[in-house]
């Protein structure tokens, strides 16, 4: 047995080689919106040009990210990864050369941008699907903090050294490095050595859509939370990616200023890292509800024209809140869903956030020019606190227990087909099946 403790997980061959092949393609992805940004621009000034090649790579993630969740459940999630890392491979590949050699166009980046964008839709879900292959049951909170973890120092990183790399030698080798770090993803990947597909593919296409749909209907636990969710997702990108930098540059802080936030935003996030690392609470989903709530404070503080130390203190808050709660969450569904359907059913959850991206752009911006940006970053605070606690009415969602350290795959399998709607081996309780938690 490997020995438990928050570094323990590290220790399992195909977990490290999960983490590297995220860890490196994360390397090229964080660095390449730089050199794109600056390679567009080399020929076509407009800024129009730029966000008709990132339109064409959003797109196909609103249109495919349901269908990738029936790829995940019906296909190798293993296969499945080493292909979604190809894909992009050689469309950032053919996007370097392009630009390296002028033939560049935007109506050529957008096609390539395009493909990108279908191939991340189908492989989200089998990644989010996959970790429960890697790592014992008791050691998915562990897994999914060290994911996150050194993710988020990429994240912090990466932007930089690729705007470095941009200005030091152009956007094509940056671009050319996101084709070879997507290629040695793939690679890794394909090491992995897992088990095929959770379930023996018989049904339609159509049927494993309908039958995800009816099991994330089901479970008010999970649609509840993700409901919350589509709705603080696009008041908190609204209002922080979108009014935070408008109010930076009208009011007191200033480019500058708005950077040390930022920064202070990034650390919340390495912090709130390890915190999962060590807690592990058992009530995991109302610790994922009310770590949600942090996320209001650098809207009030904002609003308020706090000072920057209060600013950046609320913003360190909501990283934490925010990391927090993304491990809870992805812990929680992959300890409490069946293996069979986990993909479709996290498509489900991720594709209204992901709907909420330009809905929330759209509806702060058009009504902060009417009623003002102070008004409405109070209001959203307001409608963000409102929606995460208002889940803690939501009685299954109390239920929910983290799965214990050690926990073996019996009574894993137990539980989920508890979860799942079938009779528990452990009694007759009289509950509805979205209101049983682990014992």
């Amino acid at each position: 047995m490997v020995r438990q403790g928050s570094l323990s997980t590290l220790r399992r061959k195909p977990f490290r080689l999960f983490l590297l092949a995220r860890l490196i393609s994360m390397s090229g992805t964080a660095m390449a919106p730089v050199a794109l940004a600056f390679a567009v621009f080399g020929f076509d000034s407009s800024p129009a040009s730029l966000a008709i090649v990132l339109a064409s790579n959003t797109a196909p993630q609103l249109v495919l990210l349901l269908v990738g969740g029936v790829v995940a459940d019906r296909f190798s999630r293993q296969r499945v990864m080493v292909i979604g890392n190809l894909v992009p491979a050689v469309t950032q590949g053919c996007v370097a050369l392009l630009v390296a050699t002028g033939t560049a166009t935007t109506g050529r980046i957008a096609l390539f941008a395009a493909m990108a964008g279908c191939a991340s839709a189908l492989t989200q879900p089998a990644m989010n699907s996959l970790l429960p292959q890697l790592v014992d049951p008791g050691e998915l909170q562990q897994a999914n903090a060290l994911m996150r973890l050194p993710s988020n120092v990429v994240r912090i990183l990466a932007p930089a050294v690729g705007g470095a790399l941009v200005a030091l030698v152009g956007p094509e080798p940056t671009l050319a490095w996101d084709a070879a770090s997507f290629a040695v993803a793939a690679f890794l990947c394909s090491r992995l050595d897992v088990p095929g597909p959770a379930r023996t593919a018989t049904a339609s296409v159509f049927r494993d859509f309908k039958d995800g749909w009816k099991e994330f209907s089901r479970l008010s636990w999970i649609w509840s939370y993700a409901l919350s969710g589509t709705v603080v997702v696009a008041l908190w990108l609204g209002g922080y990616q979108l009014l935070g930098p408008v109010i930076a540059r009208n009011g007191h802080l200033g480019a500058s200023s708005w950077g040390i936030v930022q920064g202070a935003f990034a650390a919340g996030l390495l912090l709130g890292g390890i915190v999962s690392l060590k807690w592990k609470p058992s009530r995991i989903m109302v610790v994922c509800v009310c770590a949600n709530v942090p996320l209001a404070l650098p809207f009030l503080a904002l609003a308020r024209g706090a000072p920057l130390p209060v600013l950046a203190g609320a913003t360190v808050m909501a990283g934490i809140g925010l990391d927090i709660a993304i491990v809870c969450w992805n812990t929680a569904v992959q300890e409490q869903l069946p293996p069979e359907v986990l993909g479709r059913v996290s498509s489900f959850s991720s594709a209204g956030e992901l709907m909420s991206v330009p809905l929330g752009y759209l509806a702060v911006g058009a009504v902060a020019t009417r009623l003002g940006t102070e008004s409405v970053l109070l209001w959203s605070a307001v409608l963000m606190i409102s929606a995460s606690l208002a889940l803690l009415l939501v009685p299954s969602v109390r239920a929910v227990r983290r799965l214990p350290a050690g926990t073996g795959p019996v009574v894993v399998a137990a539980a989920a087909a508890v979860v799942a709607g079938e009779r528990s081996p452990r009694g007759r309780n009289g509950r509805t099946p979205d209101q049983v938690a682990r014992p």
